[in-house]
């Protein structure tokens, strides 16, 4: 146990290098010096305001899991679920494909006594909700394609990342209401594992790709038997992600772009743009390809931009919603890891005190 949690912590220490030293290297290929000088010019009012939509965002971020906890009548209490919730951003910061926060959940609701089937099941429901929001946002960020796309590599990477992003919410839709596909898909896997050097891998993993598909429509079919909680968990999470893609707005104010309020959807939709075309990168939080991203959408909303002023833009957005969330999300996790050693220990002693 000790020997596999070394070796998270060395893989997780590679990742947080990984992101820092991607960074630093786009930033290189520009004038750093003019890029820090642009930053100290920023306006001060309005990337307070963008700071605060960070917490406000971080805050809003686990209602949704707690309220459909409270619907599946999960004995947990509130703070705990909302804890685990928090977690998230810093397991998924590290992690390719932000792939390690569900894992995390998982382990963090087991410790709290519910069962593996529950919570695969919530953390589906969950997932499910933002994988429509954010798809419903990168739909409407399409409307300004064209001005968004200022390359022709840029048009490929957008069609790949768009397509992915699009094929996984429908993938998961069909997986979650069909059951022709799931007899289908277990089928294939059967058909493969005859074959000998696909036995080994794929005999054990059947049972468990069965497992995730029935839980995945489980979780499907308690979202449409709780309508209301659906439709207030996908009104949560539309404005919670509202909130994440609007920094965008006051960060170019606070670099003296002249954005008026009228063009704040506008902008909301850049920031989804943005995001949704670099989905496929492996890197931990897209690193490298959300950093190129974003400078060029910077520069698409910012019209007759200076380089230094969309990358500077850029480096803003970076820290604030990714650094620093990353960074409350571990408080969270610390807190929680406290908590469950606390819990135990009085838990040991009672028991002790019983015998």
């Amino acid at each position: 146990m000790e020997k596999k949690k070394l070796k998270n912590v060395i893989l997780y220490l590679f990742y947080g290098i990984l992101t820092i030293a991607l960074l630093v290297f786009i930033l290189s290929m520009n004038d750093i010096g003019e890029i820090l000088n642009t930053i100290k010019t920023v306006d001060v009012t309005n990337l307070i305001i963008a700071l605060v939509l960070v917490l406000v965002y971080l805050g809003l971020y686990p209602l949704t899991m707690c309220l459909l906890t409270k619907a599946e009548h999960v004995d947990v209490k509130f703070i705990d679920v909302y804890t685990i919730g928090m977690t998230e951003h810093f397991f998924n910061g590290i992690t390719p494909f932000s792939t390690g926060g569900q894992p995390f959940q998982m382990y963090a609701l087991a410790k709290k006594k519910v069962k593996l089937s529950t919570s695969t099941s919530l953390l589906m429901m969950n997932f499910i909700i933002f994988m429509i929001v954010t798809n419903l946002f990168a739909l409407c960020s399409l409307f300004y394609f064209d001005k968004f796309v200022t390359t022709d590599s840029m048009r490929v990477v957008a069609i790949i990342g768009f397509t992915m992003n699009f094929l996984v919410l429908f993938f998961m839709i069909a997986l979650a209401t069909s059951k022709t596909i799931k007899k289908g898909i277990i089928w294939i896997l059967t058909k493969l594992s005859k074959i000998k050097f696909l036995t080994k891998l794929l005999e054990s993993r059947i049972v468990q790709v069965n497992e995730y598909i029935e839980q995945t429509q489980s979780a499907f079919l308690s979202l449409w038997k709780h309508k209301l909680t659906f439709i207030l968990c996908f009104l949560i999470r539309a404005v919670t992600m509202a909130v994440y893609y609007g920094i965008t707005f006051f960060i170019l104010r606070s670099l003296h772009v002249e954005i008026g309020i009228n063009q704040l959807f506008f902008v909301i939709c850049g920031s989804a743009f943005a995001i949704t075309m670099v989905v496929f990168m492996p890197t931990p939080g897209s690193s490298g390809g959300i950093e190129f991203a974003f400078s060029s959408i910077f520069a698409a909303l910012a019209l007759e931009s200076t380089s230094s002023l969309s990358y500077s833009g850029m480096l803003i957005w970076r820290l604030i919603t990714y650094y620093l969330t990353m960074l409350i999300s571990l408080a969270f996790y610390i807190g929680f890891e406290i908590n469950v050693r606390i819990t135990d220990k009085k838990n040991r002693t009672l028991e002790e005190k019983i015998q």
